[in-house]
């Protein structure tokens, strides 16, 4: 488990009200369609682990999260479970809440280093960081304000692209590092590749969510602010859900988190959309002649549930 004390731990600072129960107040500041950005959330769900977890020799391995329903602005409550306290492994559970009502459940695991033999099969993208000014994210939501990224993809959303992966480089825009906890920002927060793909008008967000961490991430992130470089991949959209896999690596190389997930999609009427009140139709998903003119909005937002 990595450590840092900048901007990003303020976002992230929970209150502990009872032994593994945690509260902060929710505001918009990480809001993405029609509730708080899906990396926002898991992250402060792996904070609530991190502190809750029984032996300091445990780092974060895997978390798997499913969302309830969208998660709005207000009381949140993270309440965790050790279901198993292990001298290697140790296996929790947790329940996040806003203002009494469930929106997410999920379970955590943490695990000491053990020795074994090693391979590596992932082949590393392109790692050489950018130097150009970042790109303005198309996805219009206020969570992208934050977030520094440079695409690899070009054009924005819903040009109907026939590319195979997406992504980029990410960090964030206030000074200082992140830790793994980044790493839900860095995977959710980049173009999906099936927004690329897509060349209708859609809406959707995230139903699930597992990451696993392969390695802790490296001092040039957490201390120096350096980008993670960011591959998205999926392979099949189809009756109305899409599978996205992504891998999260350092600039030195090293693969530090990888993760799938599950995002629901349908068609939308642009002109009923429209007619709904602003804060109902914050949409990523906009006609491609409206792509540019609409991304310098930052007051709508994309899709998260």
């Amino acid at each position: 488990m990595s450590s840092s004390s900048n901007h990003f731990d303020d976002l992230l600072t929970l209150t502990e009200v009872a032994p593994g129960i945690f509260e902060r107040d929710l505001d918009r500041t990480w809001w993405g369609w029609n509730g708080q950005f899906g990396g926002y959330v898991l992250a402060l769900a792996l904070e609530a682990c991190r502190a809750t977890a029984p032996s300091e020799t445990h780092r974060e391995r895997s978390l798997s999260l499913n969302f309830l329903r969208r998660v709005q602005d207000g009381r949140l409550r993270v309440e965790v479970v050790v279901e198993r306290a292990g001298r290697t492994v140790s296996n929790l559970s947790f329940k996040l809440s806003v203002d009494d009502k469930t929106v997410a459940t999920g379970i955590a695991m943490f695990a000491d280093d053990r020795d074994g033999q090693a391979f590596l099969i992932a082949e590393p993208p392109d790692l050489t960081i950018p130097t150009e000014v970042p790109d303005r994210s198309p996805i219009p939501a206020p969570a992208m304000d934050h977030i520094h990224v440079w695409s690899t993809v070009e054009g924005g959303l819903l040009q109907g692209l026939e590319v195979e992966e997406a992504g980029g480089w990410m960090k964030l825009r206030q000074h200082g590092g992140a830790d793994e906890r980044f790493g839900f920002f860095a995977a959710d927060g980049c173009v999906p590749l099936a927004y690329t793909r897509f060349d209708q008008p859609q809406v959707g967000g995230s139903l699930d969510f597992t990451a696993y961490f392969r390695e802790p991430f490296p001092k040039s992130v957490v201390e120096d602010g350096e980008p993670v470089r960011v591959v998205l991949r999926g392979a099949r959209a189809h009756r109305g859900y899409i599978d996205e896999d992504a891998e999260i690596w350092s600039a030195s190389g090293e693969l530090l988190m990888q993760s799938r997930q599950t995002r629901y999609t349908e068609f939308v009427d642009i002109d009923a959309l429209e007619a709904m009140s602003p804060d109902a139709r914050l949409q990523p998903p906009i006609k491609p002649t409206e792509s540019a003119e609409l991304s310098e909005q930052s007051e709508t937002d994309p899709s998260s549930p």
